[in-house]
């Protein structure tokens, strides 16, 4: 090709560096809109401080730092965070501190910041909703650690819903006995509550239940559970609309579908958009506080909706039951940290990425005109990189052999304006985590970082993943470690198949879950794969179950063994034992690299280091990076600079023969 360098794939130079990856951007968590005052505020986690937590916000064109450097806003209810702060209709931001754990209140006009609630020792909360009438009453949900050990971690850790008292800096509890509470919402007029609860061994996903109670004296009266049931219907998101009506998404339909309830007539209706039956309108809360759709009005919605795990946005008239496209270029809303936020009853903020455009924040005024506006708020990134050097997504839908049905992935094909390979590329296969999570066609720079280097990557969501519907999300249960894999194998052969890679050289890559799928990956098909990395990945089921922390301790069970009898001992011994890579470092071939942070609680050092031992034992090769101070995911500069060099070399060795 005229005007380009001819150079082996995976050895291409490009602008998109490790230390860019590290230093010059940011992680935008979560979003609050205070919409009296036009404040738009904002969570950035920053690699440069230690993976802290600031608060942004923002008015007018004044962008503008809040919280003070000695405070970090993120709550760490159920491992994974999310619903870190509130606004209150007074205008102040009600937040938890990262370090402490304490309740505070912050006053976005001047930073100050003053002391809520203190949390004891081993104590934490998050996902506050303020009074409208009375801003000294908060409820949040409250997690308590101080009866736990990692023994006990899985069943020691009581979760319950409380009302705090600003004034007095003191707290009550007004739920208890189910193992979560998320979505705590005062009505409008502050007379009502809902919230949702579900125990083990559902996750948010598989079984939650809809509750709504009088909030009268300060204390929740007459209780009543609205919808939901245990293992069998997902409810997400409860919203009050501004006349009282209780909208939410439930996946009864097979879908998260978008219904609302009338509190006078107890009344449920399905809200029907034609087009729009096999769609999903909420996503699976793995982290608190999620928002992808919001009321504008009693008859119109902005909802986000994902087909295929790629979102859109559409204005929904609930007199007309139509759903107009609001042409807007965000795909991948199905993914935790991204949302939909209304801004006024003409606008929102949604905070997203598109196939070309890394994530930011984006006002949308004008909603219904037909003709929206859009305006960037602020963006993970400040980098002028060349035209032409990101690759975009193909979605693949791939007929299985294994078993009925398809396999659906994303290929992402080399790409860089400088430079043409000779040949079929090497692919990288990627596995998302979860396994009940999915893989958006956004763009991604931890992608890009390879395609423009000269690799082909492909993204598998595997059987299991979100943004298919239940019957595609379910159908993994008792078949984690299996289905999964073979999803991930049938993948590489179709793409070697048609000649879109080269099958002498295909990496497999993975962190938590994916990692697990990885090492599986390579011990179920030792001559597919040329090498691995693992981030944090499983190596033993039954070790994972053990030490689980309490949000996935029953996960396990239902992934492996519910197909199996639960008085059949030797049974759920073999599948235990058969799902477990480290028992089959005899069949792996590929050399493999793995990363673990130190304080990770969802997959515990021990998984990495039985794995490391195992490989070295029988003679593999097998190299460990251990990160002080990081748990499940990094958040330090150093770590993701020390990690993304690690990686580049380790595949440059391994699929393209050169030592680095």
């Amino acid at each position: 090709m005229a005007g380009k360098t001819s150079m082996p794939y995976g050895l291409w130079p490009s602008p998109l560096n490790a230390e860019f990856l590290s230093t010059a951007s940011v992680s935008l968590q979560e979003v609050l809109v205070d919409e009296s005052r036009g404040l738009i505020h904002w969570i950035e986690s920053r690699p440069r401080e230690n993976g802290r937590y600031a608060v942004m916000t923002h008015h007018g064109s004044d962008t503008r730092e809040i919280l003070p450097a000695s405070y970090s806003a993120h709550a760490s209810v159920q491992e994974m965070g999310g619903a870190s702060f509130t606004a209150a209709p007074s205008g102040y931001v009600v937040f938890t501190d990262n370090i402490t754990k304490h309740v505070y209140r912050l006053d976005p006009s001047n930073s100050a910041v003053s002391l809520v609630l203190s949390a004891p020792d081993g104590v934490r909360y998050a996902d506050f909703s303020v009074h409208p009438q009375q801003e000294d009453v908060i409820i949040a949900i409250r997690e308590d650690h101080r009866n736990a050990t990692p023994e006990t971690q899985a069943y020691g850790v009581v979760n319950t819903m409380v009302v705090i008292n600003a004034s007095t800096k003191t707290e009550t509890c007004i739920a208890s006995g189910d193992d979560f509470y998320a979505y705590p919402r005062f009505s409008p007029d502050g007379k009502k509550v809902s919230w949702l609860q579900w125990s083990h061994p559902d996750m948010p996903w598989t079984g939650t239940t809809l509750w709504v109670s009088d909030w009268v004296g300060g204390s929740l009266s007459n209780p009543r559970k609205i919808a939901g049931e245990a293992c069998k219907e997902s409810i997400s998101q409860p919203k009050w609309g501004p006349d009282g009506t209780l909208f939410f998404a439930s996946d009864r339909s097979g879908y998260w579908q978008l219904y609302t309830h009338s509190v006078e007539t107890n009344a449920i209706a399905h809200l029907r958009f034609p087009g729009l039956e096999d769609v999903e309108f909420a996503i699976a809360d793995w982290r608190m506080g999620s928002s992808t759709y919001v009321i504008l009005d009693s008859k119109t919605v902005v909802a986000s909706y994902v087909r295929h795990a790629a979102s859109n946005i559409a204005l929904l008239d609930l007199d007309k039951g139509e759903a107009i496209d609001l042409g807007l270029p965000f795909v991948d809303l199905a993914l935790h940290s991204t949302g939909v936020f209304r801004l006024s009853e003409n606008s929102v903020v949604v905070l997203g990425s598109t196939r070309f455009s890394s994530k930011k924040l984006v006002t949308v005024s004008g909603i219904r005109s037909g003709k929206p506006q859009l305006q960037t708020v602020c963006s993970t990134s400040q980098i002028d990189l060349p035209d032409g050097l990101f690759s975009t997504a193909r979605h693949l839908e791939i007929p299985r052999k294994s078993r009925p049905g398809n396999v659906h992935a994303f290929l992402y094909g080399p790409q860089n304006p400088q430079f043409q390979g000779e040949g079929l590329p090497p692919v990288l296969i990627q596995l998302h985590g979860g396994p009940n999570g999915c893989i958006s066609p956004a763009l991604d720079f931890s992608i890009q970082f390879w395609t423009s280097r000269g690799f082909a990557v492909c993204s598998v969501n595997y059987v299991g993943s979100t943004g298919y519907g239940r019957k595609y999300r379910e159908a993994l249960s008792g078949y984690w470690g299996m289905f999964d894999v073979q999803d991930t194998h049938e993948v590489v052969q179709y793409l070697v198949s048609q000649n879109l890679v080269d099958g002498s050289r295909v990496g497999v890559y993975g962190g938590s879950a994916g990692g697990y799928g990885t090492l599986s990956a390579i011990s179920m098909f030792p001559d597919t794969f040329k090498a691995a990395v693992s981030s944090y990945g499983i190596c033993d089921v039954r070790a994972l179950q053990a030490d689980s922390y309490k949000f996935e301790s029953h996960d396990v069970e239902r992934l492996i063994l519910s197909c199996v009898a639960s008085d059949d001992k030797e049974g759920r011994d073999r599948i235990y034992r058969e799902r477990s890579p480290r028992f089959y470092v005899s069949n792996i071939k590929a050399p493999l690299l793995m990363l673990q942070g130190t304080d990770d609680k969802a997959v515990t050092p021990e998984q990495t280091l039985m794995m490391a031992e195992e490989m070295k034992r029988q003679g593999r090769i097998a190299e460990v990076m251990m990160f002080e101070g990081e748990g499940h995911g990094w958040l330090k500069e150093d770590t993701i600079l020390a990690a993304y060099k690690a990686q580049e070399s380790w595949w440059k060795r391994h699929l393209c023969g050169v030592s680095t």
